[in-house]
């Protein structure tokens, strides 16, 4: 009589778990990195993009940097770095929402092409006004580092923004190390450290300051 009760307890036991299995998955909006930030590093970018896209993500881009002449330290098209919602250290399996804003950043020749590309044909990660009349930020303080001014601007013009003022630097005789356009530094309202998704006014002053020739 015992081992029937305590074989009726564990089957009791199993079938509470299977069922609480079938449940909504909580996560079931996020998806998984297909490799790790640092195994991305030194790969074909476009390689990395295929995986990116074909794991789920819908918001993958890709930004030239423009930094080679040569070419001998670091081939044309490879990974420099990948980040997601400006984070650069994920690991493999790490779960990020599929409409995750991912840049993939890869070397390339002096005078390629200076801005973003979207990599797949879905839209603009553009985030509606609030129903309190303020507009969420589409992109993080670290990845709006060294993307060019204008791409920015439309960026923050197409979320909502109205107040935006561009503050050339005029700080290049060369232009080696940064690009014209290169944008150094975004304050928002003050703030020049901010999150995809923080809520700002459609009115808060924004100053975008970028490298310039004299």
């Amino acid at each position: 009589m015992k081992i029937k009760k305590i074989t009726a307890f564990l089957l009791s036991v199993i079938m509470i778990f299977a069922f609480s299995g079938c449940g909504d998955d909580p996560n079931s909006n996020k998806v998984s990195m297909p490799m790790s930030a640092k195994d991305m590093k030194g790969k074909n970018y476009e390689d990395i993009v295929t995986k990116l896209e074909l794991a789920g993500y819908t918001n993958v881009y890709s930004e030239p940097l423009n930094d080679l002449i040569i070419g001998i330290l670091n081939k044309d098209g490879t990974v420099d770095e990948v980040s997601a919602n400006g984070k650069k250290d994920f690991r493999k399996d790490q779960r990020f929402d599929a409409d995750t804003y991912i840049i993939v950043r890869y070397h390339s020749y002096i005078g390629s092409e200076d801005s973003l590309t979207e990599e797949n044909s879905g839209k603009e990660p553009v985030l509606a006004d609030t129903s309190d009349g303020m507009t969420e930020l589409p992109i993080c303080s670290d990845d709006i580092k060294h993307m060019s001014v204008d791409k920015v601007v439309d960026m923050l013009t197409e979320a909502g923004f109205v107040n935006i003022k561009n503050d050339p630097m005029r700080d290049l005789v060369f232009g080696i190390m940064y690009s014209d356009g290169e944008i150094s530094e975004v304050s928002i309202g003050g703030d020049t450290e901010y999150n995809k998704g923080d809520r700002y006014y459609p009115d808060v002053k924004i100053v975008i300051r970028y490298h310039s020739y004299s």
